[in-house]
């Protein structure tokens, strides 16, 4: 779309070495390979690859249109082959027809079809674990239907052994039907039948908490820093512009960072953005939220927040860049550009996110290595 081959290096990045998806495929596969879920998984995989092919050939569209040696292309770009209609096509219909393959109803209808086998998958997998979670609880239902039954025979028959019943028997069952009721694992205790029962819905119950626990962290962090990912980033900004408790939106750029991809390799990159990640996790608190919401983009919504206190996130960002430019761990130096905009501020554009990206690029301009604050003036930022 924007014709910068920056993007297209991130792209081959991801699809050739990163490969995020791939990785992500093969860690479900241990736990639902073979499933509904699993196969629909694999399905939107599978489209998301077919999808490749259409921008291969926009991108060889605009590596012609702006002459790109053919040389710097990657191989991908290299095999594939313009009709020669598209061929014949000036610099200027070349972009055009480029910008136009990945936005028109086709290729948005393809990335729909994608997103719906991952929604599918999704609820086949809450389906599921849900219809695991159901069984375990019948399960204990009519072991303590017949329980009970046999413990009132025991009372009836022989009313001597009733303390005993009722330490071993009934005591531990009403125990369980009120972890079960609270959604806690059940405690092992009472006779060995009923220990060997708690033991057995522990282990459903844990199995099934940890797969939820993968589903979440999977869907709301970032694989290579562990921080909170660009989708969760969305949905927790959208909760505090609709809310009323005043916030900063902090947006940190690594200044020079493709140099330092191309200078060292990719891996070297790797390392300085998980430096980033951590320092940006150290220095802010914890009950603000630190999101990658990039390649090498960083967002952090710092709540209850104000102007007044903008000079704390002043030394936060130098303190960072300190340790940035000062390295002691053989990673290359790097410093930070940041924009800062605050929920509550004189003349906001059209987002916070836009006047924070504003207040960011006015650093880039102006040397880089800095903060700065969004002011509500349209001139001079």
């Amino acid at each position: 779309m924007t014709g910068q081959e920056k993007y297209m290096d991130l792209y081959f990045q991801e699809a050739n070495h990163t490969m995020r998806r791939e990785k992500a495929l093969a860690d479900l596969k241990k736990y639902f390979g073979g499933t509904d879920t699993f196969k629909a998984l694999k399905a939107a995989l599978n489209s998301s690859v077919k999808l490749m092919n259409t921008e291969y050939y926009s991108m060889r569209l605009v590596l012609e249109a702006k002459g790109v040696k053919k040389e710097k292309w990657p191989q991908e770009i290299k095999n594939t082959v313009l009709s020669q209609t598209d061929s014949s096509l000036t610099a200027e219909k070349k972009m055009e027809k480029a910008q136009s393959m990945v936005c028109d109803e086709r290729y948005q209808g393809k990335r729909t079809e994608i997103i719906n086998e991952v929604t599918k998958s999704m609820n086949l997998l809450i389906k599921q674990t849900h219809n695991d979670q159901s069984k375990a609880n019948h399960m204990f239902l009519d072991m303590y239907r017949k329980l009970v039954i046999d413990v009132m025979v025991f009372v009836l028959l022989i009313f001597i052994n009733y303390f005993m019943v009722k330490k071993l028997i009934v005591s531990p069952l009403l125990k369980y039907n009120e972890s079960v009721k609270l959604g806690e694992t059940l405690p092992v205790i009472g006779a060995v039948e009923l220990q060997n029962l708690a033991e057995t819905y522990n282990t459903v119950y844990e199995e099934n908490k940890e797969s939820q626990k993968l589903i979440r962290h999977e869907a709301e962090y970032d694989a290579l820093t562990d921080l909170l990912n660009r989708r969760y980033f969305e949905k927790i900004l959208g909760i505090y512009e609709k809310g009323e408790s005043p916030f900063s939106l902090i947006i940190v750029d690594v200044d020079i960072f493709k140099s330092i991809n191309d200078t060292y390799g990719h891996a070297m990159g790797d390392q300085v953005l998980k430096k980033v990640a951590l320092l940006l996790k150290n220095v802010f608190r914890s009950i603000d939220f630190v999101c990658r919401i990039g390649g090498d983009e960083f967002a952090i919504v710092m709540v209850e927040m104000t102007s007044d206190l903008a000079y704390t996130i002043s030394e936060k960002i130098n303190e960072i860049n300190k340790q940035l430019l000062n390295p002691k761990d053989g990673l290359p130096m790097v410093s930070v550009s940041v924009g800062v905009a605050f929920s509550i501020r004189e003349n906001p554009g059209e987002s916070i996110f836009k006047d924070a990206d504003r207040a960011l690029y006015y650093v880039k301009e102006h040397g880089k290595h800095g903060c700065s604050f969004y002011d509500g003036k349209l001139e001079g930022m």
